[in-house]
């Protein structure tokens, strides 16, 4: 099926992966599953279908020293600072399509050169040159799609994202503790070092904060698994080194008042809580947590062993990063502004940011846009939850939201989907919907019996730094459910009408209007390339009439462009005219 614009909004995920012992396994259907994969020397290898003899995969490391090979022994060079910087970005994003605007913006941050748009085409034509003389085969290929670029990477190849999909498989094992805390070892175990070793910037900088983060809540989990599992001596000095890295975390702290309570050394577990009430007391005024107070009495009270068995709020978090794959919005710059920075209400309630507007106007893309602008914020997580409150993905967006908030974790063999049973009666999804959806992605449940699924989610949500985008909301219940949201997080809505928002409060809207010429003609320019689009000026401007200046339309109209490079953007004009465009 041929690709369209709207792939680049997608999520797109791949199963997870296994390392150690190899097996060799027949491949029967085409399929890899996780037992047919193997890491030998830091490099992906696997069986050949037909002959059952080893082959190596390409491997991207990103975790540790940005690097590629095509072998066990072989480093391939990247070429200069920037170039290898833009090798990392694609990567980090592998597979889906990154704009020349992002690779620029990312590179060089607010004062790029002029000639920045030539040196990211020369970059990336050294780059394929790289890529294509490796012999790696059709699996690693850099390709121009849709004005943008993508490496089409084996799955079990980017490090990253195997590290990812293991930590999820580990998160999904659910009560099965000890299969949890055997991938999460081994997702830890992928790191070769600091992430995206030997680049510099600040997109690496934020970038390298975000993956830090990612690896302490997994080696924090890992740690609660394995502490419900008795721990082992050992477990303590890797538990010490954590808090000396992190001392005021909660979370790391509270493991370590844990295993030392375990191992008898019952007045160190006091000591470790004692410095902490210090150190939050001095620097930001406030006592530790309900939770970690509460442990604090148990060790007092010398119980046998505090309880950590089963899911609770004061569990380390999945930190979920749902945001769409967002391309950079023209013309919208102001409304961009206009959301930036920290806002509060006199009362010091968070503010509602609010995105207003017709079909098609882009709200969804500017939502996404400033989600990804402001991502770093929010270390804790960003949450996206597609309502479809404007048409009949209604029904859709509520089992969606009800059949992820409600239904059982089911472990499956590898490869296997089980479809889970949803409500066929249609409806809008309700606020306790949207609001079940939001914990189950911070991987935590409400518990059997709990009355108030508001209150019970107010004190998860509290002190997270979240992010919640509602897209396309359907009703004022939904939002309301969120409220007052997050003290140190962000609420972000698109809506057609926010006239149904009356009465919530406080609220920042900004409305979306139709592109400028000038405008649109920026937006062709950067799919279909400025040549393009000035040498037929006359037709450019009949496009953008004819699709009123929506971007959504404007974004059809130049994908047809785009995959018919022979076609007079005349003819095409023409063709739009004659269809009533």
């Amino acid at each position: 099926m041929r690709e369209t614009l709207t792939d680049a909004f997608g999520v797109r995920g791949g199963r997870g992966y296994r390392s150690g012992k190899i097996e060799k396994c027949h491949i029967a259907t085409g399929f890899i599953h996780e037992h047919e994969a193997g890491c030998i020397g830091g490099t992906v290898i696997r069986t050949s279908a037909h002959t059952g003899e080893w082959a190596s995969v390409v491997l991207v490391q990103l975790l540790g020293p940005v690097e590629y090979r095509a072998d066990t022994e072989k480093h391939i060079d990247l070429g200069q600072a920037k170039q290898r910087c833009i090798f990392a970005m694609l990567a980090v994003n592998a597979n889906e399509v990154v704009m020349p605007d992002e690779l620029i913006d990312w590179t060089w941050g607010a004062e790029p050169p002029q000639s920045a748009r030539n040196m990211v085409h020369s970059y990336i034509s050294r780059l394929r040159g790289v890529l294509e003389g490796t012999g790696g085969g059709p699996g690693t290929t850099l390709r121009r799609r849709h004005g943008g670029y993508v490496l089409e990477v084996e799955a079990d190849a980017v490090d990253l994202h195997r590290f990812r999909r293991t930590v999820a498989r580990a998160r999904a094992a659910g009560a099965d503790t000890r299969t949890a805390v055997r991938l999460f070892r081994e997702a830890l175990g992928i790191w070769r070092g600091r992430p995206l070793g030997g680049i510099a910037g600040e997109w690496a900088e934020r970038t390298r904060r975000l993956l830090e983060r990612e690896r302490l809540s997994a080696l924090v989990e890992c740690h609660e698994g394995e502490l419900r599992l008795g721990g082992r001596a050992e477990l303590l000095d890797e538990l010490y080194a954590l808090a000396d890295q992190h001392p005021d975390n909660e979370l790391v702290i509270r493991n370590l008042m844990t295993g030392l309570h375990r191992f008898g050394r019952r007045a160190e577990a006091i000591e470790a809580y004692e410095a902490l009430r210090r150190r939050l007391a001095d620097r930001l005024g406030v006592d530790p947590a309900q939770q970690t107070r509460a442990l604090h009495a148990r060790i007092l009270r010398a119980d046998p062993g505090p309880d950590t068995s089963g899911p609770s709020v004061d569990a380390a978090p999945t930190v979920p990063r749902q945001l769409p794959r967002g391309i950079r919005c023209v013309g919208r710059e102001q409304e961009l502004a206009m959301f930036d920075g920290s806002v509060t209400a006199a009362d010091g309630r968070p503010v509602v940011r609010v995105i207003e507007g017709p079909a098609g106007i882009g709200k969804t893309a500017l939502a996404v846009q400033w989600a990804h602008r402001v991502a770093h914020r929010f270390p804790d997580g960003q949450i996206f939850v597609d309502l479809h409150g404007s048409g009949s993905g209604v029904r859709r967006a509520c089992a969606e939201l009800v059949a992820s908030a409600s239904a059982p974790q089911v472990r499956t063999e590898p490869g296997r989907r089980i479809g889970a049973v949803v409500p066929q009666r249609e409806r809008v999804p309700s606020g306790d919907d949207v609001l079940r959806f939001v914990l189950r992605s911070l991987g935590v449940t409400v518990p059997q019996g709990e009355r108030g699924t508001a209150g019970f989610a107010r004190n998860v949500l509290k002190d997270l730094r979240i992010l919640v985008v509602l897209d396309d909301l359907a009703s004022a219940e939904q939002l309301e459910a969120l409220l007052p949201g997050p003290s140190a997080g962000a609420l972000l809505v698109t809506t057609r009408d926010a006239g149904r928002l009356a009465g919530i409060g406080p609220l920042r809207t900004v409305g979306l209007r139709e592109l400028s010429i000038q405008q649109a003609q920026r937006m062709l320019s950067g799919i279909l390339g400025e040549r393009r689009v000035e040498q037929e000026p006359g037709a450019v401007a009949r496009i953008v009439e004819l699709c009123s200046g929506t971007p959504r339309a404007l974004s059809v109209a130049a994908e047809q462009a785009l995959v018919r490079p022979w076609l007079p953007l005349a003819d095409l004009a023409e063709a739009m005219a004659a269809r009533g465009c």
